[in-house]
């Protein structure tokens, strides 16, 4: 006489508290001893992975990008748009500047993308503007660069003797975010010329 499914959950649920064991570890385990009728056996669960297709995870895996919050496809998966999304926002990096070290340098025409200061978690403060305007030789002459462009100059590693060589598209030939991003992709593509 074959005994039912759920007459066998009780008795394994009588037993777990008697015994004191986990009930559900006593279903895996005869489940794996083939033991249990087929309506006892536990379902596998997937991996509950936040990306919706392989190719979303492997983009999101070279470009570092980490599923926050829903996706827009099924179960609030991360489909490959959501990943191309997520590719095409700019970051921001936060300046850790004092606010009169910030006046001084905009009036003074100082860029200080890139640079560390003296204060708590390099903090760039009053004392380290007016140091490096003191630093700054007359004789040298100052590159006519947006902040945004020589930060964009900085990441991809071109040196200020380069940048001196670009006459930019700004007024007064101002070299501009586009104008680095444009000497990049030359460079890029006189190497792949090699």
């Amino acid at each position: 006489m074959a005994t039912s499914a759920q007459t066998l959950t009780t008795i394994i649920d009588v037993l777990s508290k008697k015994y004191k064991f986990d009930s559900d570890k006593a279903i895996v385990l005869l489940a794996k001893e083939e033991l249990l009728p087929k309506k006892m056996i536990p379902k596998e669960t997937k991996d509950d992975s936040p990306w919706a297709s392989k190719k979303a995870e492997e983009l999101a895996s070279v470009h570092g990008i980490i599923a926050e919050g829903p996706g827009s496809g099924k179960n609030g998966k991360w489909t490959l748009a959501d990943v191309e999304k997520a590719m095409s926002k700019p970051t921001k990096t936060k300046m850790l500047i004092s606010p009169n070290a910030l006046n001084l340098a905009n009036e003074k025409g100082l860029s200080i993308v890139g640079k560390k200061g003296s204060g708590k978690d390099g903090r760039i403060l009053l004392k380290d503007v007016e140091a490096w305007l003191d630093d700054k030789s007359d004789d040298e002459e100052e590159l006519n660069i947006s902040p945004r462009a020589l930060q964009e100059a900085n990441e991809a590693g071109i040196k200020d003797d380069q940048l001196a060589t670009l006459h930019g598209s700004g007024k007064d030939g101002r070299i501009l975010l586009e104008d680095i991003k444009k000497y990049i992709s030359e460079s890029e593509k006189s190497e792949d010329d090699e």
